[in-house]
């Protein structure tokens, strides 16, 4: 007999994994050293600066279209 995806026995082994899986991972993990974390927050501030000159260069471009239209 297989067991359904369905029932209890499924759903149990699953989050058993995922708790087996988590459990792994943060034996794993390790403190960022200061240098870690200033280099991940240069590389995240980098990153939002660049969306947000993206964002601005297409608003001003939707500015433009729209009083052209006008």
């Amino acid at each position: 007999m297989s067991v359904a995806k369905d029932s209890p026995s499924a759903t149990m082994n699953g989050l058993q994994k995922f708790f087996l899986n988590s459990r792994r991972i943060l034996k794993i993990s390790v403190k960022p050293t200061r240098k870690m974390y200033f280099s991940i927050l240069k590389v995240c501030l980098i990153g939002i600066t660049i969306v947000g000159a993206l964002s601005y260069i297409i608003q001003l471009i939707s500015q433009v279209i729209q009083r052209a239209w006008v």
